[in-house]
């Protein structure tokens, strides 16, 4: 799975498991280049002529963070420093060219995140599917 991937995953966490992700890197020197901070983003969209519309602002938090001269970088919705301090760390850490226990740790935790969520998304697509209605068969009632 690709970097970019792993770290998108951080986004459906819950808050607990956000928090043992940062409990990963407790041990580890990590400077935080640029701290949380919360800010607006415009939200472009394109409308049903293709033509850019925008939407609105969105609410996001941003932070930087520096793992052995490797910065790791994160912008997440909402206002959640935790959250964003947890992707920017992740960032940077699987951004590192070598092997380190932190890393292979984070790479585990991460692929059990994935499995987790891939099984709640089926789960929901199973309760969405049982709603669904057959207009064809309702037609010959």
């Amino acid at each position: 799975m690709a970097t970019k991937d792993m770290t998108m995953l951080i986004a459906g966490m819950d808050d607990q498991r956000v928090e043992q992700l940062l409990e990963l890197f407790s041990n580890e020197e990590l400077m935080i280049s640029m701290p949380p901070r919360v800010g607006l983003l415009m939200q472009t969209v394109k409308d049903c002529f293709e033509t850019d519309f925008h939407l609105g602002e969105v609410l996001v938090t941003e932070a930087s963070v520096c793992f052995r001269g490797v910065e790791g970088y994160a912008m997440v919705l909402g206002e959640s420093p935790r959250r964003a301090l947890a992707r920017a760390a992740s960032d940077a850490v699987l951004r590192f060219n070598q092997k380190t226990e932190v890393k292979s740790r984070l790479i585990d935790l991460l692929e059990l995140e994935e499995v987790l969520q891939s099984k709640q998304q089926a789960e929901n697509a199973a309760l969405v599917a049982a709603t669904k209605v057959s207009f064809d068969l309702m037609a010959g009632a």
